[in-house]
Protein backbone atom coordinates (compact mmCIF):
# COMPACT_ATOMS: atom_id res chain seq x y z
CA UNK A 1 0.00 0.00 0.00
CA UNK A 2 1.14 3.57 -0.55
CA UNK A 3 2.16 5.41 1.77
CA UNK A 4 0.43 8.10 3.85
CA UNK A 5 3.29 10.81 3.18
CA UNK A 6 3.96 10.14 -0.23
CA UNK A 7 2.97 13.48 -2.10
CA UNK A 8 1.12 13.24 -5.05
CA UNK A 9 3.23 13.71 -8.41
CA UNK A 10 3.12 17.46 -9.95
CA UNK A 11 4.42 18.67 -13.39
CA UNK A 12 7.73 17.30 -14.01
CA UNK A 13 7.84 15.28 -11.20
CA UNK A 14 8.75 11.53 -11.62
CA UNK A 15 6.69 8.77 -12.82
CA UNK A 16 3.37 8.46 -10.69
CA UNK A 17 4.09 6.27 -8.26
CA UNK A 18 7.21 7.03 -7.86
CA UNK A 19 9.03 6.63 -4.77
CA UNK A 20 11.38 9.99 -5.32
CA UNK A 21 8.25 12.46 -6.51
CA UNK A 22 8.80 15.86 -5.91
CA UNK A 23 7.20 19.42 -6.60
CA UNK A 24 8.06 21.82 -9.67
CA UNK A 25 9.82 23.84 -7.84
CA UNK A 26 12.93 21.83 -7.33
CA UNK A 27 12.78 21.30 -11.30
CA UNK A 28 16.40 21.42 -12.56
CA UNK A 29 16.44 24.46 -15.20
CA UNK A 30 18.40 24.12 -18.51
CA UNK A 31 19.79 27.35 -18.22
CA UNK A 32 21.78 26.62 -15.59
CA UNK A 33 22.90 23.18 -15.53
CA UNK A 34 23.92 22.98 -19.61
CA UNK A 35 25.81 25.66 -21.20
CA UNK A 36 24.30 24.43 -24.63
CA UNK A 37 20.79 26.26 -23.85
CA UNK A 38 21.92 29.04 -22.45
CA UNK A 39 23.27 30.88 -25.35
CA UNK A 40 19.65 29.92 -26.48
CA UNK A 41 17.76 30.86 -23.68
CA UNK A 42 19.40 34.93 -23.41
CA UNK A 43 18.54 34.66 -27.29
CA UNK A 44 14.91 34.33 -26.36
CA UNK A 45 15.16 37.11 -23.33
CA UNK A 46 17.02 35.30 -20.66
CA UNK A 47 17.17 32.82 -17.92
CA UNK A 48 14.37 32.96 -14.84
CA UNK A 49 15.38 34.86 -12.17
CA UNK A 50 16.08 33.16 -8.48
CA UNK A 51 12.35 34.24 -7.55
CA UNK A 52 10.84 32.72 -10.05
CA UNK A 53 7.09 30.74 -9.87
CA UNK A 54 9.05 27.31 -11.43
CA UNK A 55 6.08 25.05 -12.69
CA UNK A 56 2.57 27.68 -12.86
CA UNK A 57 2.66 28.32 -16.64
CA UNK A 58 -1.15 27.31 -17.76
CA UNK A 59 -0.83 26.78 -21.11
CA UNK A 60 2.75 26.01 -22.25
CA UNK A 61 3.69 24.01 -19.53
CA UNK A 62 6.57 21.87 -20.05
CA UNK A 63 4.88 18.55 -21.73
CA UNK A 64 3.11 20.99 -24.22
CA UNK A 65 6.19 22.51 -25.40
CA UNK A 66 7.88 19.56 -25.74
CA UNK A 67 5.06 17.88 -27.77
CA UNK A 68 5.02 20.96 -29.63
CA UNK A 69 8.60 20.79 -30.65
CA UNK A 70 8.64 16.64 -31.52
CA UNK A 71 5.77 17.33 -33.66
CA UNK A 72 7.98 20.21 -34.92
CA UNK A 73 10.89 17.98 -36.11
CA UNK A 74 8.85 15.36 -37.22
CA UNK A 75 7.30 17.85 -39.75
CA UNK A 76 11.09 18.27 -40.94
CA UNK A 77 11.44 14.60 -40.81
CA UNK A 78 8.55 14.41 -43.49
CA UNK A 79 10.02 17.26 -45.65
CA UNK A 80 13.54 15.44 -45.45
CA UNK A 81 11.65 12.28 -47.18
CA UNK A 82 9.40 14.56 -49.65
CA UNK A 83 11.48 14.10 -52.35
CA UNK A 84 11.25 10.47 -52.30
CA UNK A 85 7.22 10.68 -52.59
CA UNK A 86 7.03 12.60 -55.86
CA UNK A 87 4.62 10.82 -57.90
CA UNK A 88 5.36 10.18 -61.66
CA UNK A 89 3.24 8.85 -64.47
CA UNK A 90 3.94 5.75 -66.97
CA UNK A 91 3.12 6.30 -70.60
CA UNK A 92 -0.25 4.45 -69.69
CA UNK A 93 -0.99 7.81 -67.08
CA UNK A 94 -0.44 5.47 -64.03
CA UNK A 95 0.87 6.74 -60.88
CA UNK A 96 3.94 5.86 -59.18
CA UNK A 97 6.74 7.11 -56.73
CA UNK A 98 9.31 8.66 -58.99
CA UNK A 99 12.83 7.82 -58.01
CA UNK A 100 14.56 8.39 -61.14
CA UNK A 101 18.23 9.50 -61.24
CA UNK A 102 18.58 7.75 -58.02
CA UNK A 103 16.76 10.67 -56.01
CA UNK A 104 16.63 8.02 -53.39
CA UNK A 105 20.17 8.27 -52.94
CA UNK A 106 21.28 11.69 -54.18
CA UNK A 107 18.63 13.16 -51.52
CA UNK A 108 19.13 10.47 -48.61
CA UNK A 109 15.08 10.32 -48.56
CA UNK A 110 15.25 6.77 -49.06
CA UNK A 111 12.54 5.23 -46.69
CA UNK A 112 11.76 1.19 -46.62
CA UNK A 113 8.26 1.70 -46.11
CA UNK A 114 8.26 2.92 -49.91
CA UNK A 115 10.61 -0.22 -50.91
CA UNK A 116 8.09 -2.71 -49.39
CA UNK A 117 5.04 -1.95 -50.53
CA UNK A 118 5.16 -3.33 -53.72
CA UNK A 119 8.17 -5.59 -52.94
CA UNK A 120 5.96 -7.29 -49.88
CA UNK A 121 2.63 -7.81 -51.73
CA UNK A 122 1.20 -5.20 -49.25
CA UNK A 123 0.01 -3.03 -52.81
CA UNK A 124 -2.15 -6.18 -53.06
CA UNK A 125 -2.88 -6.55 -49.16
CA UNK A 126 -1.16 -9.97 -49.53
CA UNK A 127 -0.95 -11.06 -45.81
CA UNK A 128 2.56 -11.51 -44.83
CA UNK A 129 4.16 -14.44 -43.52
CA UNK A 130 1.71 -16.61 -45.56
CA UNK A 131 2.60 -14.95 -48.61
CA UNK A 132 5.66 -15.62 -50.17
CA UNK A 133 7.89 -13.67 -53.38
CA UNK A 134 10.64 -15.26 -55.48
CA UNK A 135 13.55 -13.16 -55.61
CA UNK A 136 16.76 -13.68 -57.77
CA UNK A 137 14.97 -17.53 -57.78
CA UNK A 138 14.96 -17.55 -53.58
CA UNK A 139 11.31 -17.53 -52.68
CA UNK A 140 11.29 -15.35 -49.48
CA UNK A 141 8.84 -14.27 -46.79
CA UNK A 142 8.31 -10.89 -44.70
CA UNK A 143 11.95 -10.58 -43.27
CA UNK A 144 10.02 -8.65 -40.40
CA UNK A 145 8.94 -9.84 -36.73
CA UNK A 146 5.46 -10.71 -36.44
CA UNK A 147 4.29 -7.28 -35.00
CA UNK A 148 5.99 -5.09 -37.37
CA UNK A 149 4.77 -7.32 -40.49
CA UNK A 150 1.31 -7.02 -38.80
CA UNK A 151 1.61 -3.45 -38.50
CA UNK A 152 2.78 -2.84 -42.75
CA UNK A 153 -0.32 -4.68 -43.21
CA UNK A 154 -2.61 -2.94 -41.14
CA UNK A 155 -0.83 0.27 -42.42
CA UNK A 156 -1.42 -0.94 -46.27
CA UNK A 157 -5.20 -1.43 -45.46
CA UNK A 158 -5.88 1.81 -43.67
CA UNK A 159 -4.13 2.96 -46.86
CA UNK A 160 -6.95 1.76 -49.39
CA UNK A 161 -9.94 3.76 -48.32
CA UNK A 162 -7.62 6.71 -47.74
CA UNK A 163 -6.45 6.43 -51.23
CA UNK A 164 -10.37 6.31 -52.22
CA UNK A 165 -10.72 9.41 -50.37
CA UNK A 166 -8.11 10.96 -51.59
CA UNK A 167 -8.73 10.32 -55.31
CA UNK A 168 -12.42 11.86 -54.79
CA UNK A 169 -11.16 14.78 -53.79
CA UNK A 170 -10.14 17.79 -56.23
CA UNK A 171 -6.26 16.58 -54.66
CA UNK A 172 -3.28 16.13 -57.37
CA UNK A 173 -2.98 12.57 -57.87
CA UNK A 174 -0.67 10.66 -55.97
CA UNK A 175 0.92 7.14 -56.42
CA UNK A 176 -0.52 4.42 -54.09
CA UNK A 177 2.60 3.88 -52.61
CA UNK A 178 3.14 7.65 -51.68
CA UNK A 179 -0.36 7.45 -50.01
CA UNK A 180 0.73 4.28 -48.08
CA UNK A 181 3.74 6.41 -46.77
CA UNK A 182 2.02 9.09 -45.53
CA UNK A 183 -0.25 6.55 -43.47
CA UNK A 184 2.61 5.14 -42.42
CA UNK A 185 4.27 8.26 -41.49
CA UNK A 186 0.59 9.66 -39.43
CA UNK A 187 0.98 6.59 -37.40
CA UNK A 188 4.61 6.51 -36.72
CA UNK A 189 4.46 10.24 -35.48
CA UNK A 190 1.38 9.46 -33.46
CA UNK A 191 3.44 6.61 -31.56
CA UNK A 192 6.64 9.55 -31.33
CA UNK A 193 4.98 11.92 -29.26
CA UNK A 194 2.89 8.92 -27.06
CA UNK A 195 6.67 8.43 -26.20
CA UNK A 196 7.76 11.49 -25.97
CA UNK A 197 4.26 12.56 -23.42
CA UNK A 198 5.79 9.53 -21.60
CA UNK A 199 9.09 10.29 -21.59
CA UNK A 200 8.11 13.59 -19.37
CA UNK A 201 7.57 11.42 -16.75
CA UNK A 202 9.95 9.58 -16.44
CA UNK A 203 12.52 12.45 -16.91
CA UNK A 204 10.85 13.60 -13.69
CA UNK A 205 12.78 16.87 -12.46
CA UNK A 206 15.10 16.68 -15.47
CA UNK A 207 12.01 17.34 -17.45
CA UNK A 208 13.99 19.37 -20.14
CA UNK A 209 15.72 16.65 -21.15
CA UNK A 210 13.56 15.03 -23.02
CA UNK A 211 14.09 18.06 -25.32
CA UNK A 212 17.02 16.05 -26.12
CA UNK A 213 14.67 13.29 -27.42
CA UNK A 214 11.93 16.06 -28.75
CA UNK A 215 14.11 18.12 -30.97
CA UNK A 216 17.02 15.02 -32.11
CA UNK A 217 18.71 15.54 -35.71
CA UNK A 218 17.94 11.70 -35.76
CA UNK A 219 14.14 12.35 -35.95
CA UNK A 220 14.45 14.29 -38.59
CA UNK A 221 16.41 12.10 -40.79
CA UNK A 222 15.34 8.85 -39.37
CA UNK A 223 11.32 8.76 -38.29
CA UNK A 224 10.01 7.90 -41.37
CA UNK A 225 13.04 5.72 -42.22
CA UNK A 226 11.72 2.68 -41.35
CA UNK A 227 9.25 1.55 -38.63
CA UNK A 228 11.91 2.05 -35.59
CA UNK A 229 9.48 5.04 -33.42
CA UNK A 230 7.43 2.07 -32.63
CA UNK A 231 10.17 0.28 -30.67
CA UNK A 232 10.93 3.13 -28.96
CA UNK A 233 7.47 3.92 -28.01
CA UNK A 234 7.47 0.18 -26.66
CA UNK A 235 10.54 1.26 -24.76
CA UNK A 236 9.41 3.94 -23.21
CA UNK A 237 6.53 2.07 -21.81
CA UNK A 238 8.83 -0.38 -20.55
CA UNK A 239 10.64 1.56 -18.82
CA UNK A 240 7.22 3.84 -17.17
CA UNK A 241 5.73 0.28 -16.16
CA UNK A 242 8.84 -0.32 -14.21
CA UNK A 243 9.10 2.64 -12.70
CA UNK A 244 5.41 2.72 -11.47
CA UNK A 245 5.85 -0.97 -9.69
CA UNK A 246 4.36 -3.10 -12.82
CA UNK A 247 7.12 -5.30 -13.21
CA UNK A 248 4.57 -7.95 -15.02
CA UNK A 249 3.37 -4.99 -17.30
CA UNK A 250 6.44 -4.19 -18.08
CA UNK A 251 7.26 -7.52 -19.05
CA UNK A 252 4.17 -7.21 -21.42
CA UNK A 253 5.78 -4.41 -22.77
CA UNK A 254 8.72 -5.76 -23.13
CA UNK A 255 7.35 -9.41 -25.11
CA UNK A 256 5.73 -6.42 -27.78
CA UNK A 257 8.71 -4.92 -27.95
CA UNK A 258 10.53 -7.73 -29.01
CA UNK A 259 8.11 -8.65 -31.28
CA UNK A 260 8.12 -5.51 -32.90
CA UNK A 261 12.11 -5.70 -33.05
CA UNK A 262 14.84 -7.56 -30.94
CA UNK A 263 16.78 -4.80 -29.32
CA UNK A 264 14.31 -4.05 -26.38
CA UNK A 265 14.88 -7.76 -25.03
CA UNK A 266 18.03 -5.72 -23.97
CA UNK A 267 15.91 -3.54 -21.56
CA UNK A 268 14.56 -6.68 -20.29
CA UNK A 269 17.77 -8.47 -19.70
CA UNK A 270 18.89 -4.83 -18.04
CA UNK A 271 16.26 -5.24 -15.65
CA UNK A 272 17.02 -9.00 -15.37
CA UNK A 273 20.64 -7.78 -14.21
CA UNK A 274 19.24 -5.11 -11.64
CA UNK A 275 17.23 -8.06 -9.92
CA UNK A 276 19.52 -10.32 -9.73
CA UNK A 277 21.28 -7.81 -7.72
CA UNK A 278 18.70 -6.99 -5.45
CA UNK A 279 17.20 -10.73 -5.28
CA UNK A 280 14.22 -9.40 -6.11
CA UNK A 281 12.80 -12.84 -7.17
CA UNK A 282 9.37 -11.68 -7.16
CA UNK A 283 9.27 -8.40 -9.95
CA UNK A 284 11.84 -10.80 -11.58
CA UNK A 285 9.64 -13.94 -12.54
CA UNK A 286 6.66 -11.12 -13.09
CA UNK A 287 9.01 -9.72 -15.64
CA UNK A 288 10.34 -12.77 -17.15
CA UNK A 289 6.87 -14.47 -17.35
CA UNK A 290 5.38 -11.55 -19.08
CA UNK A 291 7.60 -11.19 -21.56
CA UNK A 292 7.61 -14.43 -22.85
CA UNK A 293 4.03 -14.95 -22.32
CA UNK A 294 3.10 -11.77 -24.16
CA UNK A 295 5.98 -12.72 -27.22
CA UNK A 296 4.68 -16.08 -27.24
CA UNK A 297 0.49 -14.64 -27.35
CA UNK A 298 1.53 -12.21 -30.33
CA UNK A 299 3.96 -15.13 -32.38
CA UNK A 300 2.49 -18.29 -32.08
CA UNK A 301 -0.94 -18.08 -34.78
CA UNK A 302 2.21 -17.37 -37.21
CA UNK A 303 3.97 -19.89 -35.40
CA UNK A 304 1.81 -22.47 -36.02
CA UNK A 305 -0.08 -21.72 -39.53
CA UNK A 306 3.09 -20.50 -41.29
CA UNK A 307 6.18 -21.84 -39.57
CA UNK A 308 8.52 -21.01 -42.77
CA UNK A 309 6.91 -17.33 -42.82
CA UNK A 310 7.60 -16.76 -39.16
CA UNK A 311 11.20 -18.14 -39.30
CA UNK A 312 12.26 -15.91 -42.27
CA UNK A 313 13.67 -12.93 -39.73
CA UNK A 314 15.84 -15.60 -38.15
CA UNK A 315 16.85 -17.57 -41.38
CA UNK A 316 17.93 -13.82 -43.01
CA UNK A 317 19.91 -12.11 -40.13
CA UNK A 318 21.62 -15.87 -39.93
CA UNK A 319 22.48 -15.97 -43.31
CA UNK A 320 23.59 -12.07 -44.05
CA UNK A 321 26.56 -10.74 -44.22
CA UNK A 322 28.22 -7.54 -42.16
CA UNK A 323 26.18 -4.07 -43.02
CA UNK A 324 27.90 -0.95 -43.77
CA UNK A 325 27.95 0.48 -40.80
CA UNK A 326 29.64 -1.18 -38.72
CA UNK A 327 33.19 -2.41 -37.63
CA UNK A 328 33.19 -5.25 -39.43
CA UNK A 329 32.74 -3.31 -42.17
CA UNK A 330 35.76 -1.18 -41.89
CA UNK A 331 38.05 -3.93 -40.79
CA UNK A 332 37.27 -5.65 -44.16
CA UNK A 333 37.97 -2.50 -45.84
CA UNK A 334 41.32 -2.09 -44.49
CA UNK A 335 42.40 -6.53 -44.62
CA UNK A 336 40.72 -5.97 -48.46
CA UNK A 337 38.68 -8.91 -47.23
CA UNK A 338 35.05 -9.15 -48.91
CA UNK A 339 34.19 -12.97 -47.89
CA UNK A 340 31.27 -11.45 -45.55
CA UNK A 341 30.22 -8.21 -47.49
CA UNK A 342 26.59 -7.81 -46.52
CA UNK A 343 25.83 -4.79 -48.73
CA UNK A 344 22.76 -6.46 -50.08
CA UNK A 345 20.72 -7.25 -47.00
CA UNK A 346 18.53 -10.08 -48.57
CA UNK A 347 21.48 -11.81 -49.67
CA UNK A 348 23.40 -14.73 -47.87
CA UNK A 349 26.84 -14.53 -47.73
CA UNK A 350 29.05 -17.99 -47.10
CA UNK A 351 31.12 -18.76 -43.98
CA UNK A 352 28.16 -16.33 -42.68
CA UNK A 353 28.24 -19.17 -39.31
CA UNK A 354 32.22 -17.62 -38.43
CA UNK A 355 30.97 -14.57 -38.41
CA UNK A 356 27.68 -14.83 -36.17
CA UNK A 357 30.05 -16.98 -33.88
CA UNK A 358 32.54 -14.27 -33.76
CA UNK A 359 29.77 -11.80 -32.98
CA UNK A 360 28.32 -14.30 -30.65
CA UNK A 361 31.46 -14.12 -28.71
CA UNK A 362 31.96 -10.69 -28.42
CA UNK A 363 28.26 -9.86 -27.94
CA UNK A 364 28.36 -12.60 -24.92
CA UNK A 365 31.62 -11.11 -23.52
CA UNK A 366 30.49 -8.04 -23.39
CA UNK A 367 27.17 -8.91 -21.29
CA UNK A 368 28.95 -10.78 -19.26
CA UNK A 369 31.22 -7.78 -18.13
CA UNK A 370 28.04 -5.98 -17.63
CA UNK A 371 26.94 -8.68 -15.15
CA UNK A 372 29.82 -7.95 -13.55
CA UNK A 373 29.77 -4.90 -13.37
CA UNK A 374 26.17 -4.61 -12.19
CA UNK A 375 25.71 -7.52 -9.82
CA UNK A 376 29.41 -7.38 -8.26
CA UNK A 377 31.56 -4.11 -8.89
CA UNK A 378 29.28 -1.66 -8.84
CA UNK A 379 29.28 0.27 -5.24
CA UNK A 380 25.77 0.60 -5.02
CA UNK A 381 23.07 -0.42 -7.74
CA UNK A 382 23.02 1.19 -10.88
CA UNK A 383 20.19 3.06 -12.24
CA UNK A 384 18.04 1.45 -15.36
CA UNK A 385 18.49 3.82 -17.50
CA UNK A 386 22.38 3.63 -17.62
CA UNK A 387 22.22 -0.53 -17.52
CA UNK A 388 19.97 -0.71 -20.02
CA UNK A 389 21.60 2.04 -22.29
CA UNK A 390 25.28 -0.28 -21.95
CA UNK A 391 23.36 -3.39 -22.77
CA UNK A 392 21.56 -1.94 -25.64
CA UNK A 393 25.06 -0.21 -27.00
CA UNK A 394 26.79 -3.67 -26.29
CA UNK A 395 24.79 -5.42 -28.87
CA UNK A 396 24.56 -2.68 -31.33
CA UNK A 397 27.93 -2.46 -31.05
CA UNK A 398 28.88 -6.11 -31.84
CA UNK A 399 26.06 -6.82 -34.11
CA UNK A 400 27.16 -7.46 -37.69
CA UNK A 401 23.65 -5.34 -38.53
CA UNK A 402 23.77 -1.51 -37.86
CA UNK A 403 21.56 0.47 -40.19
CA UNK A 404 21.77 3.84 -39.43
CA UNK A 405 18.15 4.21 -38.90
CA UNK A 406 19.01 2.20 -35.84
CA UNK A 407 21.02 4.79 -33.81
CA UNK A 408 17.07 6.62 -32.90
CA UNK A 409 16.67 3.36 -30.39
CA UNK A 410 19.78 5.07 -28.50
CA UNK A 411 17.61 8.67 -28.35
CA UNK A 412 15.75 7.43 -25.13
CA UNK A 413 18.51 5.69 -23.34
CA UNK A 414 20.38 8.58 -23.64
CA UNK A 415 18.20 11.17 -21.96
CA UNK A 416 17.24 8.37 -18.72
CA UNK A 417 21.38 7.28 -18.78
CA UNK A 418 23.54 10.33 -19.79
CA UNK A 419 21.92 13.50 -20.52
CA UNK A 420 24.68 15.81 -21.32
CA UNK A 421 23.95 18.44 -24.26
CA UNK A 422 26.31 19.18 -26.10
CA UNK A 423 27.38 15.51 -26.21
CA UNK A 424 24.37 13.77 -27.39
CA UNK A 425 23.10 16.65 -29.81
CA UNK A 426 26.79 16.35 -31.51
CA UNK A 427 26.32 12.56 -31.62
CA UNK A 428 23.07 12.68 -33.24
CA UNK A 429 24.14 15.80 -35.30
CA UNK A 430 27.07 13.40 -36.51
CA UNK A 431 24.57 10.32 -36.93
CA UNK A 432 22.67 12.89 -39.25
CA UNK A 433 25.82 13.83 -41.53
CA UNK A 434 26.69 9.63 -41.48
CA UNK A 435 23.30 9.16 -43.24
CA UNK A 436 23.94 11.56 -46.10
CA UNK A 437 27.36 9.63 -46.60
CA UNK A 438 26.00 5.74 -46.45
CA UNK A 439 23.31 6.76 -48.74
CA UNK A 440 25.89 8.14 -50.95
CA UNK A 441 28.00 5.66 -51.12
CA UNK A 442 24.60 3.33 -53.04
CA UNK A 443 25.41 6.20 -55.99
CA UNK A 444 27.74 4.78 -59.07
CA UNK A 445 31.10 4.00 -58.57
CA UNK A 446 32.62 7.52 -60.24
CA UNK A 447 30.00 9.39 -57.74
CA UNK A 448 29.45 7.34 -54.49
CA UNK A 449 30.94 8.66 -51.30
CA UNK A 450 34.33 6.74 -51.03
CA UNK A 451 34.87 3.90 -48.14
CA UNK A 452 37.61 5.32 -46.31
CA UNK A 453 35.62 8.63 -45.93
CA UNK A 454 32.75 6.54 -44.07
CA UNK A 455 34.71 4.71 -42.90
CA UNK A 456 36.67 7.06 -40.70
CA UNK A 457 33.09 8.74 -39.44
CA UNK A 458 32.05 5.12 -38.59
CA UNK A 459 34.82 4.90 -35.83
CA UNK A 460 34.09 8.59 -35.33
CA UNK A 461 30.71 7.46 -34.41
CA UNK A 462 31.85 4.36 -33.07
CA UNK A 463 33.99 5.95 -30.34
CA UNK A 464 31.78 8.92 -29.58
CA UNK A 465 29.51 5.73 -27.98
CA UNK A 466 31.86 4.53 -26.49
CA UNK A 467 33.06 7.49 -24.78
CA UNK A 468 29.66 7.88 -23.84
CA UNK A 469 29.43 4.28 -22.47
CA UNK A 470 33.00 5.06 -20.43
CA UNK A 471 30.83 8.14 -18.84
CA UNK A 472 27.87 6.00 -18.22
CA UNK A 473 30.09 3.29 -16.66
CA UNK A 474 32.34 6.38 -14.35
CA UNK A 475 29.37 7.27 -12.62
CA UNK A 476 28.36 3.55 -11.99
CA UNK A 477 31.58 3.66 -10.24
CA UNK A 478 30.81 6.65 -8.30
CA UNK A 479 33.88 8.55 -9.72
CA UNK A 480 31.84 11.26 -11.39
CA UNK A 481 28.32 13.01 -10.18
CA UNK A 482 25.70 11.78 -11.93
CA UNK A 483 22.99 14.42 -12.50
CA UNK A 484 19.92 12.64 -12.19
CA UNK A 485 20.14 11.28 -8.98
CA UNK A 486 20.94 14.05 -7.71
CA UNK A 487 17.93 15.98 -9.68
CA UNK A 488 16.18 13.47 -7.38
CA UNK A 489 17.26 13.34 -4.17
CA UNK A 490 20.30 10.66 -4.71
CA UNK A 491 18.09 8.06 -5.59
CA UNK A 492 17.16 6.14 -8.79
CA UNK A 493 13.16 7.66 -10.67
CA UNK A 494 12.99 4.88 -12.40
CA UNK A 495 13.78 2.08 -9.89
CA UNK A 496 10.62 1.11 -9.38
CA UNK A 497 10.40 -2.01 -6.77
CA UNK A 498 13.73 -2.01 -6.70
CA UNK A 499 14.25 1.74 -5.16
CA UNK A 500 16.42 1.77 -2.47
CA UNK A 501 17.11 4.77 -0.01
CA UNK A 502 20.57 6.93 -1.04
CA UNK A 503 23.53 6.67 0.70
CA UNK A 504 22.63 9.82 3.24
CA UNK A 505 19.64 8.14 4.08
CA UNK A 506 20.91 5.11 4.98
CA UNK A 507 24.07 6.38 7.09
CA UNK A 508 21.88 8.75 9.21
CA UNK A 509 23.49 12.06 7.85
CA UNK A 510 23.57 14.28 4.76
CA UNK A 511 26.39 14.48 2.98
CA UNK A 512 28.46 17.74 2.36
CA UNK A 513 27.07 17.56 -1.77
CA UNK A 514 23.26 16.86 0.00
CA UNK A 515 23.63 19.80 2.45
CA UNK A 516 24.58 22.24 -0.27
CA UNK A 517 21.85 21.02 -2.55
CA UNK A 518 19.40 21.25 0.32
CA UNK A 519 20.74 24.64 0.76
CA UNK A 520 20.23 26.48 -2.25
CA UNK A 521 18.07 28.95 -2.46
CA UNK A 522 17.66 29.30 -6.11
CA UNK A 523 14.26 28.43 -6.39
CA UNK A 524 14.83 26.12 -9.99
CA UNK A 525 17.90 24.04 -9.10
CA UNK A 526 18.31 21.18 -7.05
CA UNK A 527 16.94 20.23 -3.54
CA UNK A 528 16.47 17.22 -1.91
CA UNK A 529 13.28 15.24 -1.01
CA UNK A 530 13.81 16.03 2.66
CA UNK A 531 10.86 14.44 3.44
CA UNK A 532 11.24 10.95 1.66
CA UNK A 533 8.88 8.22 0.92
CA UNK A 534 8.42 4.99 2.04
CA UNK A 535 8.71 2.01 -0.14
CA UNK A 536 5.73 0.82 -1.39
CA UNK A 537 5.46 -3.30 -2.11
CA UNK A 538 4.21 -3.93 -5.63
CA UNK A 539 0.70 -4.76 -6.20
CA UNK A 540 1.41 -5.89 -9.48
CA UNK A 541 -0.77 -8.61 -10.81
Amino acid sequence: MESSTHRKPTAGSPATGSATSRGAGQRVLPSRTEPMARGFIRFIGGPPGAHALIGRANWWTPLRVLLATAATFLVFGWLQKAQCIRTGFDGDGNPFVDWSGKRQFTSACYSDTVSLYAGRGLDNLDFPYFTSFVDDGVTRYMEYPVLTGLYQWLMAAIARPVEAVWNFLPLPQAAPAAIYFGVNAFFLALFWLIATGLMTKLTGNRVWDTLLMAASPLVIVHAFTNFDLLTCAAAVAIFLFWANRRPGWAGVATGVGVALKLWPAFIGGALILLCLRQRAWVPLAKLVGWTFASWLIINLPIMVFAPEGWSQFFKLNSERGWEGSTIYAVIAHLLGNDAWNGVSPTRSVEGAETLNLLTGVLLLVALLALAWLVIFAAPRTPRVGQVAFLATLAFMITNKVWSPQYSIWLVPLLVLALPRWRLVFGWAALETVYWYLRMWQFLPANQAAPNWLVDTVTIVRLGLLVFMAVLVIRQIMGRSPDPIREAHGGRDPLAGVLAEEPPEVQDGAPTNQTARESGNGSGGEVGVNKKGAEKKESNDG
